[in-house]
């Protein structure tokens, strides 16, 4: 994988091996709002596959979403994602040498697939995966979706709508790009003279139209299962791995074309109003990924924040705001680097890995990709250097900053776990915040998980296990475990060392539980600990979708970012 930027946007560009080229680029566009971040992993794999079966493959962010410059709110949405996926088809046939262009995308990134393939030259084929066929129900569902996530966040959902248009999970659909996208309806297009691959949703009324009303072109379309597993949850997604096959099989049918010199990439910069950013990958193998944001003015002793996922969230963050805190920071002086550890969104899979939870999340591989990003920083002279973390991002924080003297700062935002438990797995910690956290966790487990209960599809016996452990806690807590004990004492070595340590809750946190068991109601034992700030964020759920939230943590960790020197 190799990062790319053109025009403010940025993307990733995945070669195919010398031998095995076709002659063929695949332009991934990606899905529309939180549905991207939930299929970041889903569409690298599908990129990875396409690449090694020959087939070059470019995906990117649309303008103003994830690492590309701009906002959401900004005018003429709809125009400006067509107008960068026509561009992406020139940058691929540049920088791969591609004689053939296939369009491809996911949900609405299907929907602007087919719209640039009405027009694109060079076009050999056209890959529409559970694409949105009519605009104007697509709109409806996108309100419905706002109320479900807030709900399940335990936010108010009557604060999704308004007259400027919707925010859903954090992200906003302004009412002009709503109106564009309610014209659109797929069946209106005339059907393309190049193969097409169709693949829906079982029982997908739009799908079967759009397949009727194309009857005159080469489709191939079936109804498919897998789809749903990617959701909007990017810690709960499943990669639909006979869906990535389907798709890759349907691609080596397509006549190659003749292969072209091609240009090579240049570094991925982009340069905003008070930063530039650059792209990259590093560590073993250079299976990591992240965003180096520098200001455009380095504050004194310049220094750097290091951003860890939360979750199976990407480095973009939840509400997009790994890149929000990242570029409000270099405003104030302070760089930072965003990153993906392996198996998590760009970050490339380790060699035997699986798509588990427990495959990443509180894995000791991760100990070792956290000093690589560190080594990262040090090569490149950065001076202060802060952790910050959230969830089980900032588990693995606490415990590198215990191990690694060079971060001399943390910054923890709902931690659920001071101490990992012997024996307990992700799925079983996840379901020990249910029913508390406002959290990834309960959007999986609302009315729609209490359906997958009742049916069998998701086990009954972790959420059994985690209320029988939450009771035991509450009587072990009368005294000291050798889990407590384990905490306190990371908390002291930090202490020594005099490494501000900020922790941060969203009212009601699940991660409280965790907090009262090792240090008492309210954290009571660290009250003696100058060099530990408890805040507690209210009205806040677990991701810290409302903007206030993410305001707040952006001047905390301002505020921490400046304390101490690297050494090495």
């Amino acid at each position: 994988m190799i990062p790319v930027s053109f025009n403010g946007l940025m993307g990733k560009l995945h070669l195919p091996p010398e031998d095995r080229r076709s002659g063929l680029g695949v332009v991934v566009v990606p899905p529309h709002g939180v549905e991207a971040l939930a299929a970041t992993k889903t569409l690298r794999r599908l990129a990875e596959a396409l690449a090694a079966a020959g087939h070059a493959t470019l995906r990117f962010d649309l303008p103003g979403t994830a690492d590309s410059l701009g906002a959401d709110t900004d005018p003429d949405r709809l125009a400006a994602w067509r107008a960068a996926t026509d561009e992406a088809a020139v940058v691929l046939k540049r920088q791969a040498g591609v004689g053939g262009i296939v369009f491809a995308g996911l949900r609405f990134g299907a929907t602007l697939a087919a719209l640039a393939a009405e027009t694109a030259e060079d076009l050999a084929g056209l890959i529409l995966l559970d694409p949105v066929v009519k605009g104007r129900l697509y709109a409806r569902e996108l309100a419905m979706t706002a109320r479900a996530l807030a709900e399940a966040a335990r936010l108010d959902p009557d604060a999704t709508a308004s007259e400027a248009g919707l925010s859903i999970a954090g992200l906003a659909t302004t009412t002009g790009t709503l109106d564009a996208i309610r014209g659109l309806d797929l069946i209106r297009l005339a059907a393309p003279s190049a193969p097409v691959l169709l693949l829906t949703r079982k029982g997908s009324g739009d799908g079967r139209q759009l397949a009727a009303a194309w009857t005159a072109g080469n489709v191939t379309a079936a109804e498919v299962q897998g789809f749903e597993a990617i959701s909007l949850s990017p810690t709960m997604a499943a990669t639909p791995a006979d869906i990535l096959a389907d798709t890759v099989a349907w691609m080596n049918g397509i006549a190659v074309r003749p292969s072209l010199p091609a240009a090579p990439a240049a570094p991925a910069r982009l340069t905003g109003p008070h930063f530039t950013e650059e792209a990259l990958t590093f560590g073993e193998e250079n299976r990591l990924f992240g965003v180096v944001c520098d200001p455009l003015t380095a504050a004194p002793g310049r220094p750097v924040l290091l951003i860890v996922n939360a979750g199976r969230n990407s480095h973009v963050g939840w509400a997009r705001s790994g890149v929000q805190l990242a570029r409000e920071l270099a405003a104030q002086g302070i760089a930072s680097l965003r990153m993906d550890l392996a198996g998590i969104g760009d970050g490339q899979d380790r060699p035997g890995s699986d798509d588990s939870l427990d495959s990443v999340l509180y894995n000791r591989a991760n100990d070792a990709q956290v000093r690589d990003a560190i080594d990262l920083l040090v090569a490149r002279g950065y001076g202060d250097l802060t952790m910050l973390g959230a969830c089980s991002g900032a588990h693995l924080a606490l415990h590198q900053a215990a191990r690694d003297a060079r971060i001399g700062g943390l910054i923890l935002v709902n931690i659920q776990r001071f101490v990992w438990r012997p024996g307990e797995t992700v799925e079983e910690a996840i379901a020990s915040a249910f029913p508390l956290a406002a959290s990834y966790a309960g959007k999986v487990f609302e009315a729609r998980a209490w359906r997958r209960l009742l049916t069998g599809e998701r086990k009954i016996g972790p959420l059994i296990r985690a209320f029988s452990r939450r009771a035991a806690d509450r009587i072990r807590a009368l005294r000291p475990t050798e889990e407590t004990r384990q905490a306190r004492d990371l908390m002291r070595q930090l202490g020594e060392r005099r490494v501000p340590v900020d922790l941060i809750f969203s009212e009601n946190d699940a991660g409280l539980g965790d907090l009262a068991l090792h240090f008492g109601a309210g954290g009571r034992w660290l009250s003696g600990q100058d060099n530990v700030q408890l805040t507690i964020l209210p009205g806040a759920d677990h991701d810290l979708t409302p903007a206030q939230a993410r305001e707040t943590l952006i001047a905390r960790a301002a505020a921490t970012a400046r304390r101490r020197k690297i050494t090495t």
